[in-house]
């Protein structure tokens, strides 16, 4: 085997290992990429969660404020307290007042006068 033939198989095996070296180099940075958006995606979407979960907390608590004020005695109209089930000033049953839709029931808020889920009519209702 000539000096040549040794060289350029020399050449040859260096050239594999840089090829291998290389594509593993670029596989890792693919890899190391790819972990990076899946966690971004994940911390994403638990953001959203956690925002879904806040909104949810809220608009509970703001329906069970509502539910609360909507509370009045059916004779003289006195609003109740949460615990009271007649009225101490007339002795009336005690109920709720909500303002729904007259179409889909969809409770309104304040103000309302038709139905921001079908266009019906807002009317008060006592429960």
């Amino acid at each position: 085997m000539g000096l040549f033939d040794k060289l350029k198989e020399n050449f040859s095996e260096w050239l594999g290992k840089a090829k291998d070296e290389a594509v593993e180099k670029v596989a890792d940075a693919a890899r190391e990429k790819a972990e990076d958006a899946v966690d971004g995606a994940m911390d994403r979407a638990r953001e959203k969660a956690e925002e879904r979960r806040e909104e949810k907390e809220k608009a509970e608590a703001e329906e069970q404020k509502a539910r609360e004020e909507s509370r009045v005695c059916e004779k003289c109209g006195r609003k109740a307290e949460p615990s009271e089930k007649f009225c101490p000033d007339c002795g009336g049953k005690i109920v709720e007042r909500r303002r729904v839709c007259v179409k889909c029931g969809h409770a309104a808020k304040e103000g309302e006068k038709f139905c921001s889920q079908c266009g019906g009519e807002i009317v008060e209702k006592t429960v």
